[in-house]
């Protein structure tokens, strides 16, 4: 099971509490603007992150195959700036992906993101021994494209085109080996 809670130099990881869904949704929605290059920015109903915190408390134990983790990252001062969904043996065994990692714009371009994926990567791979960590980007958005590929994420496994919110997309699997 991977830890509910631990720091990095500048920040806090923790569960999201089981009424704190409008936390994490208005996290989230401080990045709307970035929906005509992401579609998943786009409104999402708050039961949406409610279903996500619920998921994250689900009970796992060491022989739980997969599992989904949601923590809110905040500064030493206990601000919170964002949150990171976290999938174990997802797609397949060996590997962990990140569904998103949401950081309000204030707190962007500020080495706050790579300090978060550096945290991450060591806090899950000291849960279980991982290969390789994964997640999608939309090659539209160029911005989060150079951040993941800055980060070590350069290999590109997959490619889907997908329609949403009336536009076309370029969705990129992106992978790194570890």
């Amino acid at each position: 099971m991977l830890k509910k809670q631990w720091t990095s130099a500048n920040l806090m990881f923790s569960e999201f509490e089981k009424s704190e869904a409008d936390l994490a949704k208005s996290l989230f929605d401080q990045n709307r603007e970035m929906v005509d290059v992401d579609p998943t920015f786009r409104e999402w109903p708050l039961g949406e992150y409610d279903e996500l915190i619920s998921k994250s408390h689900e009970e796992k134990t060491p022989l739980t195959k997969e599992g989904f983790y949601l923590r809110k990252i905040s500064t030493k001062d206990n601000v919170p700036i964002g949150y990171v969904q976290i999938e174990v043996n997802a797609p397949k065994p060996g590997v962990f992906f990140i569904p998103m990692l949401s950081i309000v714009p204030e707190y962007q371009g500020k080495n706050v993101g790579r300090e978060v994926v550096e945290s991450v990567i060591d806090t899950v791979t000291q849960y279980a021994e991982f290969t390789h960590v994964a997640l999608n980007v939309y090659a539209e958005n160029m911005a989060a494209f150079r951040f993941w590929y800055q980060q070590g994420f350069t290999q590109i496994k997959g490619f889907f085109p997908e329609f949403e919110l009336g536009k076309k997309y370029h969705c990129l699997l992106l992978e790194k080996a570890l």
